[in-house]
């Protein structure tokens, strides 16, 4: 006989128990609520539509038709490997806790380290990328007929560092911190019209482009490994070390395609957010395990038709990509400024601005829709990070451990958590502006893919190579299980190399460096004889308790949670 919704919380609510903490958050969250955060923070109008300009850069036609599908199938192997330890332990913080379970606390510290500097990291990339993007179709244009001039490159209060793109992401960020402090059924609504925004805007692109969309005019054969970065020369200069780079071109076509990859890969980062979610999901074991892997492959088939109508509909890109080095830096320049959207946009003016809807372009209209996405993709991303950042604060893992860990009696949502996740991710973007320029966006999302999929790779090793947490486990591969995991291991692996790797001016390598030294002095200065790793909160009757305790307050503060 099927359990009710009740019983299947206070099952959720039992499992919780025996991992050691009380249910502090808000369980409310259905299956497809858990679902939707990790489709949102994924976002096909995100990843794949800012950094669209770098795989074309880099390989042309060939780093969506072949590069997406090549991507996706390891990426689903990635999915399906962590959906089965998903189900195997069902809380927040997800891998930090699988990692300590699996092995040990040492490689739980590590792991938690590199997937909350990979989340702090995505939550920058996705808002900037999304404060560009609302500057460019909506804030912008809107000011403009105002007769005031402000856009993404705009000084403001007459700081050259203080960008128009760096405070929209501000203020965007702190409508979505708001949202996510008032309460998990909200942020769970908003996610769930965020997957139907998504769809919606895909099929109006996709069928408006097929029906009405123009000619292919870029003389780019589909397919073909055809790098369009004819003229880019970048430099790191890191003290007396000086290593210079090339364009596109100047690399074995080989190369180039693999160096595309960001494109797909980044798209396809946070998933891991329906785990992290966990203690607020109902059903939290199957409803985490499919909310992976379905996220991803939902994603994966809009995703590709998506870009598939933009890529067989290409205006002329010559002003986006020009031949002669004096022509970068003009407005319409990607050369150097990967990841600016301006592709797609270009695509969608080429296609489809010879109609108007009050005097506004169709293709206009559908670029602001693409804004709008992805500013459900940054207000998930914060739900996420929130909760991994409070998990491991919740086990005493970080400095103002105490501060972090802080549930509000009346939202019941990590609100210290999540105001740091919003202050910290705006000062990475805030310095890898002042250092990277106008690769500020590339930075961030390589950094964000490369500690992510650190953090997934050790997780999925660790499963591979360990076997108690299989009995644990309600989601199962089966046989499929260790094969599946090892190749997940192979990609991960080429990803670290891949995106290590200083394309477009990218700085993540000395990044990675320093700040793998810090965690080295901080792990065998403090962490190695101080953390302990997850803890128990309690007996049965000391975590029923501190559950009466938020339901009480809860009343006296006026009712559940928004």
């Amino acid at each position: 006989m099927a359990q009710t919704r009740e019983q299947q919380i206070q099952q959720d609510v039992k499992d919780l128990h025996t991992l050691g903490y009380a249910q502090e958050l808000f369980r409310s969250m259905g299956g497809f609520s858990n679902f939707a955060i990790s489709f949102s923070i994924i976002s096909i109008l995100t990843g794949a539509v800012i950094l669209y300009d770098y795989g074309l850069a880099w390989a042309g036609t060939a780093a969506v038709l072949i590069g997406w599908p090549l991507v996706t199938v390891f990426v689903l192997l990635i999915a399906a490997s962590m959906g089965e330890i998903a189900s195997a332990y069902p809380t927040a913080g997800g891998l930090y806790y699988w990692a300590s379970r699996m092995k040990n606390k040492n490689w739980g510290w590590w792991t938690a380290w590199l997937n909350l500097i990979g989340q702090f990291a995505i939550v920058a990339g996705i808002n900037y990328a999304a404060a560009g993007f609302i500057n460019g179709t909506i804030v912008t244009p809107l000011l403009a007929n105002a007769g005031v001039a402000y856009g993404n490159t705009s000084a403001v209060l007459g700081q050259t560092w203080l960008t128009g793109q760096l405070v929209t992401m501000g203020l965007i960020m702190l409508v979505q911190l708001a949202l996510n402090v008032v309460g998990v059924n909200l942020v769970s609504f908003l996610n769930q019209v965020s997957v139907w925004w998504h769809i919606a805007i895909v099929a109006a692109v996709v069928v408006l482009i097929v029906l009405v969309g123009k000619p292919d005019i870029s003389g780019l054969k589909l397919f073909a490994i055809q790098p369009l970065d004819t003229a880019g020369s970048w430099a790191n200069n890191i003290g007396p070390v000086s290593l210079n780079y090339g364009a596109a071109t100047s690399y074995p076509l080989i190369l180039a395609f693999f160096f595309s990859l960001l494109q797909a890969n980044w798209t396809y980062t946070g998933y891991d957010a329906s785990a992290h979610v966990a203690e607020e999901t109902v059903g939290a074991r199957v409803s985490s395990a499919w909310g992976v892997f379905l996220s991803v492959a939902v994603s994966a088939v809009v995703g590709f038709v998506f870009l598939l109508a933009l890529t067989t509909h290409l205006p002329n890109l010559g002003a986006l990509f020009p031949a002669d080095p004096k022509a970068l830096g003009g407005a319409d320049s990607s050369q150097y400024y990967f990841g600016g959207g301006v592709a797609v946009i270009s695509i969608l003016k080429y296609n489809l601005d010879q109609i108007a809807i009050l005097g506004v372009g169709l293709g206009d209209l559908l670029a602001a829709g693409i804004a709008i996405a992805m500013w459900f993709c940054g207000l998930a991303s914060i739900a996420a990070a929130g909760r991994m950042l409070f998990a491991f604060s919740r086990d005493d893992g970080l400095p103002a451990a105490g501060w972090l860990k802080k549930v509000s009696h009346r939202y019941r949502t990590p609100t210290n958590s999540l105001i740091a996740i919003v202050l910290v991710a705006w000062l990475f973007t805030l310095a890898a502006g002042v250092v990277g320029g106008g690769q500020a966006i590339v930075i961030v999302t390589a950094v964000s893919t490369i500690f992510l999929y650190a953090a997934y790779g050790i997780c999925i090793y660790l499963g591979a190579t360990t076997t108690d947490w299989l009995k644990e486990r309600v989601w199962s591969l089966g046989r499929w299980s260790k094969p599946v995991a090892w190749l997940a291991v192979f990609w991960v692996v080429v990803l670290m190399v891949l995106f290590s790797f200083p394309t477009s001016g990218n700085i993540s390598w000395p990044f990675m460096a320093v700040t793998g030294l810090f965690l080295l002095i901080y792990y065998y200065g403090w962490a190695r004889a101080r953390f302990q790793g997850p803890r128990v909160m309690g007996q049965e009757e000391e975590l029923t308790e501190i559950e009466r305790e938020f339901e009480h307050a809860a009343e006296q503060l006026g009712g559940a949670p928004a």
